[in-house]
């Protein structure tokens, strides 16, 4: 899902800075609804075991979870500017 959804934030022109596009990538791939719903089609057709479902659902829970946490945390990061140097 990272790669799928998160890859085509590096192409975006607007955002200037790598810390953004990484931010906007994390935020894009977050998905929680289209693993449930996936999972369940499967588990319906005999194609996953309920365990392997269950572990899908909690991989995404895992992204919902972390991946706004990561990208709000290199963001706030990146807002910070550089510490000057003292004038001699």
């Amino acid at each position: 899902m990272l790669a799928a959804r998160g890859l085509p934030a590096l192409y975006y022109k607007s955002l200037t800075s790598g810390a953004q596009k990484v931010a906007a990538g994390l935020l894009q791939a977050t998905s929680l609804s289209f693993l449930v719903v996936v999972s369940q089609i499967g588990v319906q057709l005999d194609l996953i075991r309920p365990a392997a479902s269950a572990a899908l659902v909690a991989a995404g829970l895992l992204s919902v979870l972390l991946f706004p946490l990561t990208a709000l945390t290199l963001l706030r990061g990146a807002e910070q500017p550089e510490p000057l140097e003292p004038v001699r």
